[in-house]
């Protein structure tokens, strides 16, 4: 049994939106399935926003080539790898950064491409989905005002969608932070029964496929 609708956040669009290589092969199969109409894939649209920061800041091509270059430089000079080596290093490390440096000019047409997918559906923030922020903001959860604002969203738009007719919707959610399980699989009584309350299906990856069986009854999919 599988979700009529699945709602994803900022990680995955990241996932889906960073340099070609670096991409997630899940949150990419994810898209594919929702686009060959296997279900509909919905997104809060201050998710895109948000990675339209991210991407370039996570991907940073220099930032990720530069303790490689410290290690090529280091076994130069104690005679570890040859010069010749070195210098081919030094071009491959070149063209990463120039490859990655023009996907990362990219972010924007790529995520303007994604909110054409005839299988996604970017949905704006509305006033009930605000209104239930303040109220989850009064509850014994320490999350951050934008997990507050994702958490709101996702759950009224869950809830907008089963009364539209889909019977049942799923998250994937690969921040910990917004999972109803701690690391040692424990359930976390306010998300939890803030998500039950909506009647979600939490996922911890893109697969939406391996099942395991919780404390206290909560089934999750991670």
């Amino acid at each position: 049994m599988r979700p009529e609708a699945v709602l994803v956040e900022t990680n995955w669009v990241v996932d889906v939106a960073a340099p070609a290589h670096l991409q997630s092969p899940q949150a990419v199969q994810l898209l594919e399935r929702a686009n060959a109409g296997e279900f509909r894939l919905f997104v809060p649209a201050i998710c895109l926003a948000e990675a339209r920061e991210t991407v370039p800041r996570r991907f940073a091509p220099r930032s990720r080539s530069e303790d490689l270059r410290k290690f090529v430089r280091w076994a130069r000079d104690e005679g570890r790898i040859s010069l010749e080596d070195a210098k081919a290093a030094f071009r491959v490390f070149d063209q990463f950064d120039g490859l990655v440096a023009n996907e990362l000019t990219k972010v924007a047409e790529r995520l303007e491409a994604l909110a054409l997918h005839p299988g996604l559906s970017v949905f704006p923030l509305s006033e009930p989905m605000l209104e239930r922020q303040v109220a989850i903001g009064a509850m014994d959860l320490a999350l951050k005002p934008y997990d507050l604002a994702v958490l709101a969203a996702v759950l009224v738009k869950a809830e907008e969608l089963q009364q539209a007719g889909h019977g049942w919707v799923g998250f994937c959610e690969l921040d910990s932070d917004l999972q109803p399980w701690d690391k040692f699989g424990a359930r976390k009584p306010v998300l939890s029964d803030l998500y039950d309350g909506a009647r979600m299906w939490v996922y911890g990856d893109f697969l939406m496929e391996e099942v395991e069986t919780l404390p206290d009854g909560w089934t999750a999919l991670s």
